[in-house]
C-alpha cells in the first residue's frame, strides 16, 4: 500500500513534532476554551463496548476494554534499546474480533532487521508466530473477511517493489499474491479476491494498473479496463457488487467512479483535479470523499458526503481542508481529522530561526443527515498515529477507531510531559478525551 520513500517522509515529519497535551475544545468558532477532562469514574459505569488493542509505550501488545483497567499483555520481551531492539506494533483485528494480528520486528540495525507476524485470540491465548523472515519487513496487514488468512504487503529483499502475500492465521507456507509498488487492495465481503490498485497514477506511471486477484482457485488476474487517476485504495462494496475507484474518463477527466469488476462504469460521483481519497458507508448507502485542486503524497480537501440512489443528495461536511476520515459502524456519524499547524512566537530577542512550528489533530464528529461537524477533540498525534494519517484510506478498509456501539473514539496523543498515551474520546463531545493507557497507537474491535 505503500511507496518506502512516502514512509520515510512522514516518520521524520512525525520526529520533528513538539510534545503536547490532549485535549478536547470548545466548538465555539474561534477554537478558544477547553473542556473539563472527564471524569475517570465514569470509566467504571460506563457500559462497555468490544475491545481495544494497542502498542504499549514499552514496545509490547496489549488488549483492554474501554475502561482501561488491567490490560492484557500479549508480548512480554520487548526493548527499545539503541542497537539492539525488538519491538510489536499495529495490532489487527480479526473481522470476527475474535482475534488480532501485529507484526513484531528486531535487530540491531535497519539493515539486519528480522520480522514476524503474529496472531492471537482475544482473550490474550493460543498465540502464535504465523510468518518469519530474515529480509521482508511487513509494512501492514489486512485480515480477509472470513477471519481465517492474514494479507499483508512486504518489501522485496534487494528492490524496490512491493510484495502482497497471504499466510493463515494458523501459520504455514505464506503465498505470494501480486507485485507492485506503490500497493493498494481492498478484499471482496466473501473473502474470494482482492481489487489491487499498483503503481499509482497512468499518466505519471504507464505500468499503473487496476485489477481483480481471483483467490477461489488459485490466484487468477482478471484486469480491470481503466487507467487509474491519482489514489490509493480501490473500495469494494459492503454487498461485495461493485467497486470505488480513481480513474480517467473516456474524455481524459480524473473522475471518482462506481464500476463493476471489469471496469464498466455504473456512475460518476465526482470529477478531480489532483487527487482523491474516499470510503463506503459501512450500509453501502453513502460515499464520502475529499479531493485535492494538486497532485501530491496526501490528499487535503472538503469532506463530501454523498447519498446514492434516486435522490444523490450531496452534502459537504467540512469547509476546511480535511486530512484523513473514518465512518462510524452505523453509517450514520464520521469522524474526520483537519490538521492544524501552529507557529509559536519566539522568546524576545530571539532568532525568527528559532519559531517552533507544532502539529495538531482537530477530530470532528458529524452526523452525516445534519451535515454538522462537532469538534471533540485537538491534539499532537503520536508517531505511529500520524504514519496511518497519508494512508487513512487503506487503513479504514481494515480498521477502525470507533467503538461498535457508536459512542466513542480511540486516539493516540502525546501528553503535555511527552508522555504517548491511547485516550478513549466521546464521540457526542459533552465529555473530554480520558487517558487509558499509555501507548502509541490503537484500533477497536469490530464487534
Amino acid at each position: 500500500m505503500f511507496s518506502k520513500t512516502k514512509l520515510i517522509g512522514v516518520v521524520l515529519i512525525a520526529a520533528t513534532l513538539a510534545l503536547t497535551g490532549c485535549q478536547a475544545k470548545e466548538d465555539s468558532g474561534d477554537g478558544s476554551g477547553f473542556q473539563l477532562p472527564q471524569s475517570p469514574l465514569l470509566a467504571a459505569f460506563e457500559r462497555k463496548s468490544g475491545l481495544i488493542a494497542y502498542s504499549g509505550a514499552d514496545g509490547n501488545i496489549y488488549i483492554v476494554d474501554q475502561g482501561g483497567k488491567n490490560p492484557t499483555q500479549i508480548t512480554t520481551d520487548a526493548q527499545l534499546q539503541q542497537g539492539d531492539f525488538h519491538y510489536y506494533e499495529f495490532p489487527a483485528w480479526s473481522p470476527d474480533s475474535e482475534q488480532i494480528a501485529f507484526y513484531g520486528i528486531q535487530g540491531t540495525s535497519s539493515s539486519d532487521a528480522q520480522s514476524a507476524i503474529y496472531t492471537v485470540s482475544s482473550d490474550g491465548r493460543n498465540l502464535v508466530e504465523a510468518y518469519t523472515s530474515d529480509s521482508n519487513i511487513p509494512i501492514y496487514l489486512s485480515w480477509s473477511p472470513d477471519s481465517q488468512n492474514v494479507s499483508f504487503i512486504a518489501s522485496v529483499a534487494g528492490g524496490n517493489g512491493l510484495v502482497l502475500n497471504m499466510v493463515h492465521a494458523s501459520g504455514g507456507e505464506p503465498q505470494a499474491l501480486d507485485v507492485g509498488n506503490p500497493f493498494y487492495w481492498d478484499w471482496l465481503p466473501d473473502s474470494s479476491g482482492v481489487v489491487v490498485h499498483t503503481g499509482g497514477a497512468s499518466y505519471l506511471n504507464p505500468a499503473a494498473r487496476l485489477a481483480f486477484l481471483s483467490l477461489a482457485y488459485g490466484v487468477s488476474e482478471e484486469s480491470i479496463s481503466l487507467k487509474p487517476a491519482l489514489f490509493q485504495s480501490p473500495a469494494v462494496s459492503p454487498d461485495g457488487t461493485k467497486v470505488l475507484l480513481g480513474a480517467e474518463t473516456d474524455d481524459d477527466k480524473n473522475a471518482l467512479m462506481v464500476t463493476d469488476f471489469a471496469g464498466n462504469v455504473q456512475s460518476v460521483i465526482t470529477t478531480f483535479e489532483g487527487s482523491v481519497a474516499f470510503g463506503w458507508s459501512p450500509d453501502g448507502e453513502r460515499v464520502a470523499f475529499m479531493a485535492s485542486d494538486q497532485p501530491g503524497s496526501v490528499t487535503l480537501g472538503k469532506l463530501t458526503v454523498v447519498e446514492l440512489g434516486s435522490e444523490g443528495k450531496t452534502t459537504t461536511l467540512e469547509q476546511e481542508d480535511v486530512i484523513a476520515f473514518y465512518w462510524a459502524p452505523d453509517g450514520k456519524q464520521i469522524a474526520y481529522f483537519v490538521p492544524l499547524q501552529v507557529t509559536a512566537t519566539p522568546e524576545p530577542g530571539a532568532s525568527s530561526a528559532a519559531q517552533d512550528t507544532q502539529l495538531y489533530l482537530k477530530l470532528y464528529v458529524a452526523d452525516v443527515t445534519k451535515g454538522k461537524g462537532t469538534l471533540v477533540a485537538t491534539f499532537t498525534p503520536t508517531q505511529d498515529f500520524l504514519r496511518t494519517i497519508p494512508f487513512f484510506d487503506q487503513y479504514s478498509r481494515s480498521a477502525t477507531i470507533w467503538s461498535p456501539d457508536n459512542q466513542n473514539l480511540v486516539v493516540s496523543a502525546y501528553l503535555s510531559d511527552g508522555t504517548q498515551g491511547i485516550f478513549v474520546v466521546p464521540a457526542s463531545g459533552v465529555t473530554g478525551p480520558r487517558l487509558l493507557q499509555e501507548g502509541t497507537m490503537a484500533f477497536w474491535s469490530w464487534k
